[in-house]
Formats: structure tokens, C-alpha cells, sequence
């Protein structure tokens, strides 16, 4: 049952007078209304923290997905998969620590896109993000020049209690050639 509580305070609002009693009500409706919760960050393709190589490589061949590289990051097993069947992903990183996976990382983009693309691309992704869980903090926003080639790192991150998700956009620019990468990140705890 729900109980419509804008009529009530409507009228309490009337039959106050002075600005401390409204305050005192405006209060009260924003104390009684519903709280947004956000939703809860999940793995990304259903696994769960902890999964084996193994058994993330049996999901991933359901789908016609391939590694298409093995190598060791940091001490850690990455697996590269690529042709997984979902819209702009170019790539998956995939990261284990003691056969345990930790984390993952997608790589997302079109190569036919330009900088205003991908800007427009991550804004849009950005904003998704923040309609499921709340305002991300931001984490990275510099440019600078390396030699001749000019970089731009953007980055966001939302944080729960298991699991950060972190937004990144990077460009790397040398006359007419450039690089572009937009990437989530997803660490378990």
C-alpha cells in the first residue's frame, strides 16, 4: 500500500504561516519521501568474482567468443578476448590472481569514429552510469605531451561495497594519427 503524502503536506503547507514552520515541512516531505537507492554494480556476463580461467574460457566459447592472447600482467593471468557478441565491445580483458578472477576490463569504440564521437560515446556512457548508480567521482582529467604525441586521460569511478567500476577515456594525437580508447573497468574485492 502506498500512501500518497503530497496532499497531506499540501495542505499542512497552507495552514502554515512563517518561513521556520515550511521549513519545518519541507524537511518532513523530504525525510518521508522514498530514497533512491542505487542499483548494485554486477560482473559483467553474468561470472562472478573468484571464476577459473577455465570455466570463464568454456562461457566464452557458447558464445563464439576467442582469446585471442595470453599474458602476464602485474602477476597476474590476462586473457584478451575478442568477437564477444555485444554492440561497440572490441575487446575484453579478463585478469586473474591465483586462477581467481579480479577483474575486467572492455574496451569499446568504432575505428570509423571521430574525436567528437567518441567524446559525444563516453558523455552518453558516462551518464547511463550515473542513472544506474549515482554521480562517479572524478578520478583523472589531464592532458599532456609526450614528445610529439599529445595525451588526454578523463576518468570516473563508482564504488560499492565488493565491487569499483571505472570509466576511463584516452587519447593519444601525432599530427593526423590518433588513438582513441574508451574502457570500464570492473575490480573485485
Amino acid at each position: 500500500m502506498t500512501t500518497d503524502f503530497s496532499g497531506f503536506f499540501l495542505r499542512l503547507w497552507g495552514g502554515i504561516s512563517g518561513h521556520s514552520g515550511r521549513f519545518l515541512v519541507l524537511g518532513l516531505f523530504f525525510v518521508m519521501a522514498p530514497v533512491v537507492r542505487a542499483e548494485e554494480i554486477k560482473v559483467p556476463f553474468n561470472f562472478q568474482w573468484g571464476e577459473s580461467p577455465g570455466r570463464l574460457e568454456d562461457a566464452l566459447k557458447s558464445v563464439k567468443a576467442r582469446v585471442v592472447e595470453r599474458r602476464e600482467d602485474k602477476g597476474r593471468l590476462c586473457l584478451v578476448v575478442e568477437d564477444i557478441p555485444q554492440r561497440l565491445l572490441e575487446r575484453a580483458l579478463f585478469y586473474f590472481d591465483s586462477d581467481s578472477l579480479v577483474e575486467i576490463e572492455l574496451h569499446y569504440g568504432d575505428p570509423s569514429w571521430d574525436s567528437m564521437r567518441y567524446s559525444a560515446f563516453f558523455e552518453q556512457t558516462r551518464r547511463n552510469i550515473e542513472s544506474k548508480y549515482g554521480i562517479g567521482r572524478a578520478i583523472a582529467r589531464q592532458k599532456s605531451r609526450e614528445d610529439d604525441i599529445l595525451q588526454t586521460l578523463i576518468g570516473y569511478q563508482w564504488s560499492q561495497p565488493a565491487i569499483t567500476l571505472t570509466l576511463y577515456y584516452y587519447t593519444a594525437e601525432k599530427d593526423a594519427q590518433n588513438f582513441r580508447l574508451l574502457s570500464l573497468h570492473y575490480r573485485g574485492y
